[in-house]
């Protein structure tokens, strides 16, 4: 069972000045900008995650995704998968069990992180826009394809009357 009131019509909210009472509602454009982030420090600390770093960028720039609104994220993502190629050289190295002092077969650390990082790096990934699901979702920006001539969306503007 559901409790409160029913929240009234997005219509009758606007009507009567309740909608206007919650000004967060607003959504708020941040301008993109298309340069090339620079690598934050804790990123350039590293020779992995450096390299990872230039890659994304690079795969990203080549898409034609990369704006510098995503450092965080693509950072994020850096690091993520910098440890989780960590657990996979240590898992080859040492295996994915240990015996404990019992005698019972136990997962290693690397291999209980390995599934941790595994699944932050799939949600990374579609963030990013690196899977071909995501990539179908996504759009370029709008500022990108301003000053390049697009035949096709000519044609469309064309028939469509504007």
């Amino acid at each position: 069972m559901v409790r409160g009131r029913k929240p009234k019509r997005q219509e009758l909210a606007t009507r009567d000045g309740s909608w206007n009472t919650h000004p967060e509602r607003e959504k708020v454009v941040v301008p993109t900008t298309c340069e090339r982030p620079s690598p934050p420090l804790l990123v350039q600390a590293d020779e992995l995650t450096l390299a990872l770093w230039d890659e994304t960028c690079d795969i990203l720039q080549s898409m034609r995704l990369l704006v510098a609104e995503d450092k965080p994220l693509i950072e994020a993502y850096v690091l993520n998968y910098a440890l989780f190629l960590r657990c996979v050289q240590d898992i080859q190295k040492n295996g994915d069990t240990y015996v404990a002092d019992n005698g019972n077969l136990k997962a290693s650390g690397s291999a209980t992180n390995y599934a941790r990082y595994i699944q932050a790096h799939q949600k990374l990934l579609s963030e990013l826009g690196l899977t071909p699901s995501s990539r179908a979702r996504l759009a370029s920006p709008v500022d990108r394809s301003a000053s390049e001539s697009n035949p096709v969306g000519d044609l469309l503007k064309k028939l469509g009357g504007q």
